[in-house]
């Protein structure tokens, strides 16, 4: 199939090539952040229960979401495969499967949110002021998550293909839109109710609804190569469990990510409500500063992939180094103007003016801007490995310090000690560990070999094992 947006990632500047496709990915994360930041800070100038709210909130979002990524690695592998092999045909069928699998597990986990959105929070800690108004965002969200689910699936198909411009012009012009409807839902401005937070989840929700449009209207009319039609939806069982097979080590990876982000912010509240506000703030800033580091990482998986493939594992390696190297630059810069400009960042969160909550956010963004280069590392070689196919590996250096190192660090040092300084101080501790455990593996070396099966009638078809085949 021929296509825009493509790039041979096995010549040329190796650097040059991975940050040419990492841009349109670096827009395109950060629109999908800017849309939350501007939700909180918009609510931020209600109040800092409705910052706390949102702070409860974004766990559980972060938990629902890790099952689409793990649907939209598995389907994107899928289509990869099919259109480097140049069957049209399974191309098109594999991107509709990955839909009616989505629709299906969208469906289930739409409803256990939307009746159980209260037991989640509170479960997290959440104080009877802040229940009622993190069950009211989540429920608004759990009914719009199928259109918030196609897009993103939508995102992942056309990634595997190899365009990330036209899922980028989309999310900027739906994001965009949600910003203007942020103000006008949450204080009921012009013609339109005052909501409050559920404000903020439905122009989120309406947003997600154009952008779910746009794409299936793409899609259904092909002219970007992949082209869905309606008889390719009816589910195949052997393709459902191929889909499965194939997403679950990034479901569990980003579930149990989840599970130690809902943790860190139960340990978070034990402090009270100003902290988990002033949580909610470091958060939202710290992923708009390491989407650099997850965008490249993302282009770098790729380019790995393909330069193992081709039988270039020295090159391989070499892109992993300088791109980490520059990514770990690049945040140091970062990190400078986050420390020494901490309260003013703090601030733009919260317009209600609480001195409190701004003091304390800024104490966290000055731990941040010393974790900020050591975790843009861990992302960066984390994403080669997963290039390599060094899937468990990489799973394994995530979730132990996540889990193993930040999440006990916090407890021990923060709750234990009465210090909450020593929660800020736990993403400090684990981003040297992992950096650490990272480049450790990175100069053994033996992760640098291809772990796939590849085709001797062409080297640009890669197989699988015979157990993951989408037929036999």
């Amino acid at each position: 199939m021929a296509g825009s947006g493509k790039v041979n990632l096995t010549t040329g500047n190796p650097l040059k090539k991975v940050f040419v496709l990492s841009i349109p990915l670096i827009i395109s994360k950060l629109m999908h952040v800017l849309y939350n930041i501007v939700d909180t800070a918009w609510l931020g100038m209600l109040g800092k229960e409705e910052v706390a709210a949102m702070a409860f909130v974004f766990p559980v979002i972060f938990f629902v979401i890790s099952i689409g990524i793990g649907i939209g690695i598995a389907g994107s592998v899928l289509v990869a495969q099919y259109e480097g092999a140049g069957e049209e045909q399974n191309v098109n069928f594999a991107a509709a499967q990955t839909f009616s699998f989505t629709f299906f597990i969208t469906i289930i986990i739409s409803v256990i949110g939307y009746f159980r959105s209260a037991d989640l929070v509170i479960l997290l800690g959440a104080t009877e002021s802040v229940v009622p108004l993190a069950e009211a965002y989540l429920k608004v969200i759990f009914s719009g998550l199928i259109f918030l689910f196609v897009f993103f699936i939508f995102n992942s198909l056309m990634r595997g293909w190899g365009n990330t411009l036209t899922p980028m012009k989309i999310m900027v012009v739906t994001n965009i839109l949600n910003i203007i409807l942020d103000p006008l839902l949450i204080f009921g401005i012009w013609i339109f109710p005052r909501l409050g937070i559920a404000g903020a989840a439905y122009a989120t929700v309406f947003s997600g609804i154009i952008a779910a449009a746009a794409g299936l209207y793409i899609l259904f009319r092909g002219k970007h190569a992949l082209k869905l039609q309606l008889p390719d939806f009816m589910p195949q069982l052997k393709v459902i469990k191929k889909l499965f097979l194939l997403g679950w080590p990034a479901i569990v990876e980003h579930a149990l990510k989840a599970v130690g982000i809902m943790i860190l912010t139960g340990i978070v509240a034990v402090f009270g409500t100003v902290y988990v506000a002033a949580f909610g703030i470091g958060t939202r800033v710290f992923s708009v500063v390491i989407m650099l580091a997850l965008a490249v990482s993302m282009a770098v998986a790729s380019a790995v992939g393909q330069n193992l493939g081709a039988g270039l594992p020295r090159r391989a390696r070499d892109l992993t180094r300088v791109s980490s190297i520059t990514v770990g630059v690049v945040l140091i810069f970062f990190g400078v103007a986050i420390y020494y400009g901490n309260s003013s960042i703090a601030s733009l969160f919260m317009r209600a003016g609480d001195k409190e909550v701004i003091e304390t956010a800024g104490a966290f963004l000055k731990r941040l801007a010393f974790a900020a280069p050591f975790i843009g590392v861990v992302i960066t070689m984390r994403g080669a490995f997963k290039g390599a196919g060094r899937t468990l590996q990489s799973m394994f250096i995530g979730i132990s310090g996540l889990l193993g190192v930040r999440v006990l660090y916090a407890w021990f040092a923060g709750v234990q000690n009465n210090n909450p300084n020593g929660i800020w101080n736990a993403f400090i501790v684990s981003g040297i560990i992992e950096v650490m455990i990272c480049i450790i593996y990175y100069l053994k070396g033996n992760w640098a070999v291809p772990a796939v099966e590849l085709s001797p009638a062409n080297s640009r078809v890669i197989g699988v094992p015979e157990e993951n085949e989408l037929t036999e």
